[in-house]
C-alpha cells in the first residue's frame, strides 16, 4: 500500500506510510499528500458562506450528533422494514373455495349504554340568496 501511495503522490516512503497510519485508507492518505495547485482565477472563487443559524457551537455539534444518530435509526428502521414478508397472495383456487364457504357471523354482547330517547332535529340555516328574493 505504501508502494501505491507513493506512486501516486511522488513522495517519499516516510511520507506515504505517515499518511497511511493517519488517514487508514489509500484514498484518504492521497488526498491529504496531494496539494491543490494554485491559480489565478482562485481569487474570483467567493467562500463558503457560513450559515447563521443562531446556536451556540454546544448547540451546533448535539444537532449534528443528533442527525447522525437518526440517520443511523432510519437505515436500521428501513433495513428491518424490507425484510417483513407479506402473506402471498391466494391461488385463484383458494379464492373459489373461499366464494363457497358461508360467511361466519359473530355476536357480540351489547354493553348497557345510555340511550338518548329523544334525537334533536336541527334547522339548516337559510342562503342570503333565498332570503333576498
Amino acid at each position: 500500500m505504501v508502494d501505491v501511495v507513493m506512486e501516486l503522490t511522488g513522495c517519499g516512503p516516510l511520507d506515504a506510510l505517515r499518511a497511511l497510519t493517519e488517514y487508514k485508507t489509500i484514498e484518504d492518505a492521497v488526498d491529504a499528500l496531494l496539494t491543490k495547485p494554485t491559480v489565478s482565477g482562485d481569487k474570483y472563487i467567493p467562500e463558503k458562506p457560513k450559515i447563521q443559524t443562531g446556536l451556540t457551537e454546544e448547540q451546533e455539534e448535539r444537532c449534528k450528533k443528533g442527525r447522525w444518530l437518526q440517520d443511523k435509526v432510519n437505515a436500521v428502521f428501513s433495513v428491518a422494514h424490507s425484510k417483513i414478508q407479506t402473506p402471498p397472495d391466494p391461488l385463484p383456487s383458494e379464492q373459489a373455495e373461499a366464494l363457497d364457504r358461508p360467511e361466519q357471523t359473530i355476536s357480540l354482547p351489547l354493553l348497557d349504554a345510555p340511550q338518548p330517547d329523544v334525537l334533536a332535529k336541527t334547522v339548516q340555516p337559510t342562503p342570503q340568496s333565498e332570503e333576498l328574493r
